[in-house]
């Protein structure tokens, strides 16, 4: 009786491969940055300069392969929407930064897009994320779809699954930290820069400015 080859399908590209593609398509630098003095940010379609610190570094590097596993772009309204997929599929973990960025993405979105949030929060739900893993990097050779699959994340594509009643009051707490958090940051912003300019007005060490 003939046999027939059995046909398996190709892995696909690997997570490194789809880091490098994002990187290309959003015009990053082939190294993602990370170990640049100053990086840039923005506030909604606003955009600034931040120092590079190591924590934001840390939590990017784990952030940008979010971006490639869940598929959302990096311009200013995706990071909204990665935002709140981050916080509904387990936050930030021990990046307390991540903790931060995702926090502040969500308030830019609750004001723009807050049913797109809204949904992005739910696609997260029942997923978990790359934040809560002991070394994120040994993913890097592993395939795409095969961490999709592991982490339980849905395709972008698909209709958010039916919100309970504990997605929503969740999602509450979310917004009310997201908003506190975002008004400590505004306004304590212009004191900070205030008080270090004073500082280095002072000619005297120490004095009554201090």
């Amino acid at each position: 009786m003939p046999t027939t080859a059995l046909t398996t399908r190709p892995p696909g590209p690997t997570l490194r491969e789809g880091r490098r593609r994002f990187f290309s398509d959003q015009g990053f630098p082939a190294d993602g940055g990370y170990d640049e003095s100053w990086a840039e940010a923005s506030f909604g379609p606003i955009p600034y300069a931040i120092p590079q610190s190591r924590a934001r570094a840390d939590a990017l590097r784990v952030h940008d392969l979010h971006h490639v596993l869940a598929g959302y772009p990096a311009d200013w309204r995706s990071e909204s929407l990665i935002s709140a997929w981050e916080l509904g599929s387990g936050g930030g973990g021990r990046y307390l930064y991540a903790w931060f960025i995702a926090l502040f993405g969500l308030f830019v979105g609750l004001l723009t897009i807050p049913r797109a949030v809204w949904r992005a929060y739910l696609r997260g739900r029942g997923s978990t994320n790359l934040y809560r893993e002991a070394d994120p990097g040994v993913r890097l050779q592993q395939p795409i779809a095969e961490i999709q699959r592991e982490l339980a994340i849905r395709s972008i594509r698909t209709t958010p699954r039916r919100a309970t009643l504990r997605d929503a009051l969740a999602f509450g707490r979310w917004s009310v930290a997201a908003l506190a958090l975002t008004a400590v940051f505004v306004l304590g912003t212009p004191w900070l820069v205030l008080l270090a300019v004073t500082r280095r007005m002072c000619p005297f060490r120490p004095c009554h400015c201090s």
